[in-house]
């Protein structure tokens, strides 16, 4: 008896220990299968938005208490409050969405979609109406709202064409959708009262309703055929289409010519003007020997000083003695000065 006692105490310990094995491994399945719990944001996230909150006038403005603690978001953190929410990213900062811009923005992903994190605080679009958020999706992106049309995103070249035309105080006014993108084409419609509608892609550039508004518009491709927008790197023709140059270009080229040809005409002119140096070249044979100081002054090419004695002499036309190399110097130095006694 007490043999069969014992046996049943054993079996009922293994089961006890198997129960509880079980129910231990079954809760630890359970908590790695559960969700982690929410990530603190960092203290550069938690203070920025606390300091933005308190920037907006904290409980007592628009945004009202907290309604929770800062989570962690993808890439930052965000505080939501009673009437708003405060997003954080290291490359935006702080910035405040709130109202029907808060509603699109959530239901495009918020920071997790597309459009990222907020680039500026919800502001007046500049009619004391409509508000606005610029956004930090590459390329650029906002939301723009007011009563009558609702709150509506647009990005890209087609946002970039819109504010170029004058955004809500152009053509085409506010936007009365989101912008879509269909087969590369990317199109938002307006609500007027000029403009009804932007298009972009990339292979055939601008399209506007109506079609004449995109060349309105510079720096802009116009992809419509309707449309031939100016294009200033292209040069205008000349009317008879002969010669293709364009008819402003032949003021300066000939100036150029001009100035070119004057240029060559006045080097000539002083050619002309200037004397040519012209050198006779004498060939001396041999002098008959004189006296020391008549041979030293044709070594010299000096020309003694006429005597009256000479000059009679010269005037008999008898050549004084000692004077045959004087003639010499004389041929030499035809162009010398030459010294009246």
């Amino acid at each position: 008896m007490p043999e069969m006692l014992d046996t049943h105490r054993g079996k009922t310990r293994r089961r006890t220990s198997l129960t509880v094995g079980a129910v231990a491994l079954l809760a630890s399945g359970l908590l790695a299968t559960a969700p982690s719990a929410v990530a603190d944001p960092s203290a550069e996230a938690t203070n920025a938005i606390d300091a933005h909150y308190a920037d907006f006038g904290g409980a007592g403005s628009f945004l009202g208490a907290p309604l929770g603690p800062a989570t962690d978001v993808a890439g930052g953190a965000e505080r939501a409050y009673q009437g708003g929410v405060i997003y954080f990213s290291p490359n935006t900062g702080a910035k405040a969405v709130y109202g029907e811009i808060l509603v699109k923005y959530k239901s495009l992903g918020g920071p997790s979609g597309p459009l990222s994190f907020p680039t500026n605080d919800e502001t007046g679009a500049g009619d004391a109406v409509g508000r606005f958020n610029d956004f930090a999706e590459p390329g650029g992106a906002a939301i723009y709202w007011k009563p009558e049309t609702g709150a509506w995103a647009i990005k890209g070249k087609v946002l970039d064409a819109w504010r170029e035309s004058g955004g809500i105080t152009g053509p085409f006014g506010y936007p009365r959708s989101d912008m879509t993108v269909d087969n590369g084409v990317a199109t938002a419609n307006f609500e007027g009262p000029g403009g009804t509608e932007i298009k972009w892609s990339d292979s055939e550039g601008l399209a506007t309703l109506p079609p004449e508004l995109a060349a309105t518009l510079p720096g802009f491709r116009v992809g419509s055929p309707d449309v031939a927008a100016p294009n200033p790197d292209v040069a205008v023709t000349n009317d008879s289409g002969n010669s293709g140059i364009n008819r402003w270009w032949g003021i300066p080229i000939g100036l150029a010519i001009t100035a070119v040809v004057g240029g060559l005409l006045g080097m000539l002119g002083r050619r002309r003007a200037d004397p040519t140096p012209v050198t006779t070249r004498t060939t001396r044979g041999p002098a008959a020997r004189t006296s020391a100081a008549t041979t030293t002054g044709d070594r010299q090419g000096f020309v003694p000083p006429r005597t009256d004695a000479t000059a009679a002499a010269t005037a008999a036309g008898a050549a004084p003695r000692g004077t045959s190399n004087v003639a010499g110097a004389h041929e030499m130095h035809r162009d010398a000065p030459r010294t009246r006694g």
